[in-house]
């Protein structure tokens, strides 16, 4: 029952207010909600911006390869019973865990065009530094950096327990075989660990399709021609600097059902690559 409850209190019910809202002109400063059909729904296909908040989205998907393999690395490196691996995964985990707000602050100061440590560095090694801050396209490969950064220790964490998990006999018996270090490693740790692959999969695409923070804390106004904007970022504005809850509702729903389909392939694809055990 407390679990029925909060399905209906917190997702249940939410989600139907938020399709029949999505057909509505509801303004948050107007008492009275119209029934306009799918309205919304013509108008926000038909917005320049959407479409561009759209493809913002899909390029913060680029870090999820990057923080999966060197998650992968250090996960293998601190699976080693070796002298300090657990400062060194304090180390790397810390970012996770660390405000969003202050991680930001910190790389604005870094990437400063005029004074930020990262130009200077450039400057010694003869490199123009580029404005990462001013520039739409390398604010966005700024933050895709950030990203990459933040969640290698959470994903090395999550590779670091799945390794474990792989029964060491399995590792016995290829070496008696005669297996080496790159065979036992293709043949029995990737198929082992590809339940867990999978999972990171799905919540860091669902989380990467979601970014805000970076792109609000960044960018004013969504950057230059709206050119860091996500569509998380362009659902609130429309709801709350614009005051167009009703069409911020049909972008969710349209967002929403991006979402769902990703999922779903990921899931259909699964069954071709990831290991279920015997």
């Amino acid at each position: 029952m407390p679990a029925m409850v909060q399905f209906v209190c917190f997702f249940l019910l939410p989600l139907c207010l938020c399709i029949f809202a999505s057909m509505t002109d509801w303004n948050v400063l107007v008492k009275n909600k119209n029934f306009i059909g799918l309205g919304n729904f013509v108008e926000l296909f038909g917005d320049s911006k959407f479409w561009i908040a759209a493809r913002n989205t899909i390029y913060m998907l680029l870090p999820i390869p990057f923080y999966m393999v060197f998650g992968l690395l250090f996960a293998l490196a601190c699976h080693k019973e070796i002298k300090g691996n657990k400062v060194f995964r304090i180390l790397y985990y810390l970012p996770y865990v660390s405000s969003i707000v202050a991680l930001v602050l910190l790389w604005k100061w870094l990437f400063n065009s005029e004074f930020g440590l990262v130009n200077q560095a450039l400057g010694l090694l003869g490199i123009e530094g580029p404005n990462w801050l001013g520039d739409p396209v390398w604010t966005k490969r700024m933050i895709v950096i950030m990203i990459a950064w933040k969640m290698i220790g959470i994903t090395s964490i999550y590779f670091l327990a799945a390794l474990k998990n792989v029964p060491s006999t399995y590792y016995e018996a290829a070496t008696i075989d005669g297996a080496g270090a790159f065979m036992r490693f293709f043949k029995i740790t990737m198929p082992m660990i590809t339940p867990i692959t999978f999972y990171l999969f799905c919540i860091n695409i669902i989380g990467s399709l979601q970014t805000f923070i970076e792109v609000d804390l960044f960018t004013t106004d969504g950057g230059r021609n709206y050119g860091v904007a996500t569509v998380i970022y362009y659902i609130w504005q429309k709801a709350f600097n614009y005051s167009q809850m009703g069409y911020a509702c049909a972008a969710a729903v349209v967002f929403g059902l991006m979402i769902l389909l990703v999922t779903l392939l990921q899931f259909k694809l699964s069954n071709k690559w990831v290991y279920e055990g015997d």
